[in-house]
């Protein structure tokens, strides 16, 4: 039998992600509506079962769509994992299949190039069809897509030729797909505007959580590179270099920095990294599950 208190947590976050997820807005994902609050924008990063394995040393038992369930979040960025770390946990074809959990969530994103910059012809031609068939698919993911240290004149791990490509096949699907993409801030000095004219949303992350304080510099930075373009805030709830919680108080700083973001119209989403860090016990990760629940409720004002 299920206690009480657990038995409303559950009651609790199944009423956030159904409420949220049945009133999918007709319009692109980007613009606001009257009707949507901070969860609305609110994403997970996340991998494959077990998938950090490799980065933090414990195991995970936790899937894509329970972070999201755990965290009381509706919509999802799913990456695959690179090869090194396939031994550890990653989708495995058909992919589609993985997509059945995610149904009541809003918005679903797949990458095309994932974890490592890992790419796949055979995968890719999957995503495709998903981004046809899935109802509520709504853009591909390049994860590790830009290298840092240009190698050879090498800027990304296709050529602006490809990623083209990839535009026009998103564009055939006759869906208004977007193409979001991992930006550090280590990447700043690249010259990358050819490949961000077919790039929708640039998401913001910073490894270093020493860095974190500095994420109102980051972003006024990528506001003056890059105006025009749709932001988001990645949010690490680890510290993967030291294998340990992101401290709170960096936690909350980053949160509530992302917070004010959202409520000025500077960025158009959140997002935490990720399922696979959420139930080994991080105070980093208890805590933005608190502030969520605060703060998700919260009503944004149309652009």
């Amino acid at each position: 039998m299920f206690s009480s208190n657990f038995a409303k947590v559950i009651s609790c976050n199944l009423v956030l992600l159904f409420s949220t997820a049945v009133c999918v807005p007709q319009c692109a994902y980007g613009q606001t509506t009257k009707e949507e609050t901070v969860r609305d924008r609110l994403w997970v990063f996340s991998f494959a079962v077990n998938s950090d394995f490799v980065h933090v040393g414990r195991r995970s038992v936790m899937s894509a769509a329970e972070g999201n369930f755990y965290l009381g979040v509706p919509n999802i960025l799913l990456v695959q994992s690179s090869t090194k770390e396939a031994p550890y946990g990653r989708f495995e074809p058909p992919l589609e299949q993985y997509t059945v959990a995610l149904r009541p969530l809003k918005n679903v994103a797949w990458s095309l190039v994932g974890s490592g910059g890992f790419n796949k012809a055979e995968e890719t031609a999957e995503v495709f069809d998903m981004a046809k068939r899935v109802p509520n698919f709504r853009g591909v993911m390049l994860d590790d897509f830009f290298i840092s240290k240009a190698n050879d004149g090498k800027r990304a791990q296709w050529t602006v030729e490809e990623l083209a490509d990839v535009r026009r096949k998103l564009d055939q699907t006759g869906k208004k797909l977007d193409i979001f993409v991992t930006f550090y801030v280590k990447q700043f000095e690249l010259p990358l505007k050819d490949y961000l004219d077919l790039i929708d949303v640039l998401m913001l992350w910073n490894m270093e959580s020493a860095g974190i304080r500095n994420v109102e510099n980051d972003l006024q930075k990528l506001e003056r590179l890059y105006p025009h373009k749709r932001k988001m805030l990645g949010c690490y709830l680890v510290d993967y270099p030291k294998k340990q919680g992101i401290p709170v108080d960096l936690m909350k700083h980053q949160c509530e920095v992302g917070l004010r973001w959202l409520q000025q119209g500077r960025i158009e989403g959140i997002v935490f990294m990720g399922n696979t860090v959420m139930d080994l016990g991080f105070e980093s990760v208890e805590w933005t599950r608190n502030w969520i629940q605060q703060v998700g409720s919260t009503k944004l004002k149309g652009n």
